[in-house]
């Protein structure tokens, strides 16, 4: 897990790129473990880690939402988050 707030501006412009690329994201909402998450789309829900993760990779966008989440139920056979 990063340190969030040293990461801070990062998670804002993942976010801000999300919805730049049309997408729905919620507010930041943190876990029992401390965890921040986001609703993202309709469908998703993601880490913040995940979100940096696709933005260090240059896949922010739908379909590496998607890929994402796919790659974490195929190893899981569940979402981390269900939305």
């Amino acid at each position: 897990m990063s340190s969030y707030t040293d990461r801070t501006d990062d998670i804002v412009k993942a976010v801000q790129l999300l919805r730049k690329h049309g997408m729905a994201v919620g507010f930041p909402m943190q876990t029992a473990d401390g965890e921040i998450i986001f609703s993202v789309g309709n469908d998703f829900t993601l880490t913040a880690d995940q979100i940096l993760e696709l933005l260090e990779r240059g896949e922010l966008n739908s379909e590496g939402v998607r890929r994402s989440v796919e790659a974490q139920v195929s190893a899981t056979g569940h979402p981390r988050y269900p939305t």
